[in-house]
């Protein structure tokens, strides 16, 4: 009997360490760090050809630098720049860095923005280039925009109403002034998108009309269409415009009806591009006109001028039917946390093989004095649509994760054929490399990632992860220090 139980528990171990990854290399001790930064939302990576990854890095003497790296972990080569780096991104057969030519803690970056165009297999800086000059006296707020195949560049710069000078919170008036500040910077003056030239030429400036609504942002269809989306929570709709360069009245604005609880608006949307032109998705939570929290998925056809939408109520009974269809892969991975609604987050929308993805994960920030205590990041609820927004299915990936400021709590994706891959960070766990079949939604494979040599305080960095063709490299870095973006990185490369 003793014999059986314990060839049991060796043929179960056994099995989970044959779905477990092989390490293939460590790469411990590069001669620079990776930059953290809370002004850019663009990452610091670029998946380019061959394997080849390329990262935005701090190096010794120098503001920044781009370094190479191979599908082996060898670096291939480095170049150093000036100025504060905001984005990467291909553009036409190059690689386009852009940074700000000063940055101060607490003044933010200057509105001056320099364009580096650099050779991708020598990293050879082609061509430097001012691409914008903006305001001396006020903050902008500029976003970049490249095409996954590098077919276009853009950018857009809000002007605000918040002025360039230091603020420090007084104990009497800091309320005030934090206050004062949040409707100077939310207030909008003036509003650009720029189309770019294969030589950084601004080859046209548009100044759009913008739909109605108290709360707007825009983006780039994988098409290259330029859109703005506004919240109009008084007349309970979500406008959406989509525009062509050079023109201000937009070429579409369709109106999609949102029942908004009172005056409230919603969280964060998330967008996502359409392999078909002229198509686009969006998706939200928000507090609907019961009080309940619902979870909002749209597709939106400029073309026809016509949109679909579908609605989920994330209220108690329906979490807690999404919580007993939970099937857990094996004993290791059942401890499936997904509570409070209130606390749902839409953290990526995305278009794979005439799928759509929506991934909703509970996070909540604690604080202490209006400082950062931590943050708690739950399971995630993987939502899958056909094209015509009908659900398929929901699935979780099981984990609990608490960090500082909630860095590495995203989900990295990657897509082969039918098999979605997922990697994210778990409390007690550390990391985990999970598969799932996109036809059916059964996960296939889940276990702990081996990180035999990485420092065990270091957290994966899921948002500079990159895949390859055979395997995939997971970069581990060390927590943040509060005014500090250097940081210290690990890179650990496994096979699937």
């Amino acid at each position: 009997m003793k014999f059986k139980l314990t060839y049991s528990i060796l043929l179960l171990l056994s099995s989970f360490s044959a779905l477990a990854q092989s390490q293939l290399k460590v790469f411990k001790k590069p001669e620079w760090n990776i930059i953290s930064s809370t002004d850019s939302r663009y990452g610091s990576t670029l998946q380019l050809s061959n394997n080849n990854v390329a990262m935005i890095v701090n190096a010794p003497k120098v503001d920044f630098a781009v370094v190479t790296i191979d599908g082996n972990l060898n670096q291939k080569w480095i170049t150093s720049f000036e100025g504060f780096p905001m984005a990467i991104g291909k553009f036409k057969d190059k690689i386009l860095v852009v940074a700000a030519t000063d940055h101060s803690y607490f003044k933010s970056f200057t509105n001056t923005f320099v364009g580096y165009l650099l050779d991708e297999t020598t990293g050879k800086l082609v061509s430097k280039k001012i691409i914008y000059d903006g305001s001396v006296d006020f903050i902008e707020e500029p976003r970049f925009y490249f095409a996954e195949d590098g077919s276009y560049f853009k950018m857009s710069v809000r002007l605000t109403a918040m002025k360039k000078k230091v603020r420090i919170g007084l104990p009497i008036i800091g309320a005030y002034t934090a206050l004062k500040v949040e409707k100077d910077y939310s207030t909008t003056v003036d509003f650009n998108f720029i189309d770019f030239d294969n030589q950084l030429n601004a080859s046209q400036k548009t100044n759009p009309f913008m739909p109605d609504g108290q709360t707007w942002n825009s983006m780039c269809g994988d098409d290259g269409s330029f859109i703005i989306m506004t919240k109009d929570s008084k007349l309970g709709k979500i406008n959406v415009a989509t525009y062509i360069s050079g023109k201000r009245e937009p070429l579409k604005t369709v109106s999609v009806p949102v029942d908004f609880y009172k005056n409230t608006n919603g969280g964060e949307i998330k967008f996502a591009g359409s392999k078909a032109p002229l198509v686009n998705y969006f998706s939200m939570m928000y507090k609907n006109l019961e009080k309940d929290i619902c979870l909002l998925v749209a597709k939106i056809d400029f073309k026809t001028g016509t949109y679909l939408i579908q609605k989920e109520v994330m209220d108690k009974d329906h979490i807690r039917d999404l919580q007993k269809s939970f099937v857990p892969v094996n004993k290791k991975f059942n401890d499936l946390d997904f509570r409070d609604a209130n606390f749902l987050d839409v953290t990526s929308i995305k278009e794979y093989n005439n799928q759509l993805l929506v991934s909703v994960v509970p996070f909540t920030q604690y604080t202490q004095n209006g400082a950062p205590v931590f943050a708690l990041a739950e399971s995630v609820l993987l939502n899958m649509y056909d094209l015509q927004l009908k659900s398929q299915y929901h699935q979780f990936l099981p984990r609990t994760y608490k960090s500082k400021t909630g860095e590495g709590s995203e989900i990295a994706f990657n897509q082969k054929n039918d098999v979605l891959r997922m990697i994210a960070n778990k409390t007690g766990i550390d990391v985990i490399y999970a598969e799932m079949d996109m036809k059916t939604g059964k996960m296939i494979r889940l276990n702990e990632v081996p990180k035999d040599g990485i420092k065990g305080s270091y957290y994966a960095n899921t948002e500079t992860l990159w895949w390859q063709d055979l395997s995939f490299t997971i970069p581990f870095a060390e927590r943040r220090g509060l005014f500090s973006d250097k940081i210290d990185v690990q890179f650990l490369q496994l096979s699937y």
